[in-house]
């Protein structure tokens, strides 16, 4: 993983409160450089695995989450996609 992105991602999404999907914009605008396509979605992929698990960690808080819980987690997932397919699809740096 690489720790920038990570430091990065922290700073952006969780201390300024932005969204994934604008974190993900700006960096491949390279507003902080650049960096290789497979640490981006590396990160996406991280980012995706911890949500996921958080998804499921609160089904077992009741069942009211439970019930949700599939299809939030689909949801994610559809959403997660559509982040890796943006990056994927990303002219790579000149």
């Amino acid at each position: 993983m690489n720790e920038r992105l990570w430091e990065l991602y922290l700073a952006v999404c969780q201390d300024e409160v932005r969204p994934l999907g604008e974190f993900i914009d700006r960096l491949l605008a390279r507003e902080w450089g650049s960096y290789p396509k497979d640490d981006v979605l590396e990160l996406i992929r991280e980012i995706e695995s911890q949500v996921l698990s958080n998804i499921q960690v609160k089904a077992l808080e009741g069942p009211r989450y439970a019930e949700q819980a599939e299809a939030v987690s689909e949801q994610t997932q559809r959403e997660f996609e559509d982040l890796i397919l943006r990056v994927e699809q990303a002219p790579d740096p000149p």
